[in-house]
């Protein structure tokens, strides 16, 4: 099996994940505001959406990184194929 043949879609998580975190950071930010202003249920809503997008991006860092194993398994294996 080679590279190409793999992973069709390969994921690339640096330009995504540092949107997600700023997206996190904004709701977070939110939250903590609306929470001090006494607007509890807003700011437990915000709060519940910060921790969704961070799962979520937690959950594709995950998927990247099995990606760049088995990828780099791979790659180790034509290598030695080569020598």
């Amino acid at each position: 099996m080679s590279y190409e043949n793999r992973y069709k879609h390969k994921l690339n998580m640096l330009e995504p994940g540092l949107i997600m975190m700023k997206i996190v950071g904004a709701l977070f930010l939110a939250g903590v505001l609306f929470w001090a202003a006494g607007w509890q249920r807003l700011a437990v809503v915000m709060l519940f959406l910060a921790g969704a997008v961070f799962a979520a991006l937690l959950l594709l860092l995950a998927v990247e990184a099995h990606q760049d194993k088995v990828l780099n398994h791979i790659a180790m294996e034509e290598n030695d194929g080569l020598e």
